[in-house]
């Protein structure tokens, strides 16, 4: 099974890039996960530029999304909202189709208390909007800093590390229904 995990932040050693390659360290053998890095590569969103030719970005991230079992989606919070970067890829993608009845599972990290809550409802909410298969039982809020990694930046709480697991087996269990 191919996990495509896109981090919704721009920062190279951001909490939730490093919770999806934590995720990728704690998955089950036969899980493959793919990661894409280029959400600075996306030019802002408009309509009139959803169409052929793509911007090389966009159509090998529509590709990889296609291509992907299952989306996992990780946000970090800004504004008590998804970063507008995000939301930009988002924009890119809806029109294509790809994310329809795909199954997706939305997490957010941040150092605050609600560990992103606010930003995690937006974005399934657009998840939801754009006929992705969210797997609520996938969903993770989780609040972390970076005192709640190791000096190999892996999770150091049982029981973050417990929830982490749970949200990859419930992702998986959303694609075997399928």
């Amino acid at each position: 099974m191919r996990i495509l995990a896109l981090s919704g932040s721009l920062r190279a050693q951001s909490l939730n890039t490093l919770l999806l390659r934590e995720a990728a360290r704690l998955a089950p053998e036969g899980l493959t996960f793919a990661f894409w890095e280029r959400l600075d590569d996306l030019p802002h969103f408009s309509p009139e530029r959803d169409e052929d030719p793509l911007p090389a970005s966009v159509a090998e991230l529509r590709a990889l999304i296609a291509e992907a079992d299952a989306l996992l989606i990780c946000t970090p919070e800004y504004i008590h909202a998804m970063p507008a970067v995000l939301k930009n890829l988002l924009e890119w993608i809806v029109s294509s189709g790809v994310c329809v009845g795909k199954p997706t599972a939305a997490w957010s990290v941040s150092p605050s208390m609600e560990g992103g809550a606010k930003a995690h409802a937006s974005l399934v909410h657009t998840l939801e909007v754009m006929s992705a298969k969210v797997a609520h039982g996938a969903s993770l809020s989780l609040t972390l800093a970076r005192s709640g990694l190791d000096g190999e930046e892996h999770l150091k709480d049982p029981a973050q590390t417990a929830s982490l697991r749970a949200a990859i087996q419930a992702l998986i269990d959303s694609v075997e229904a399928a």
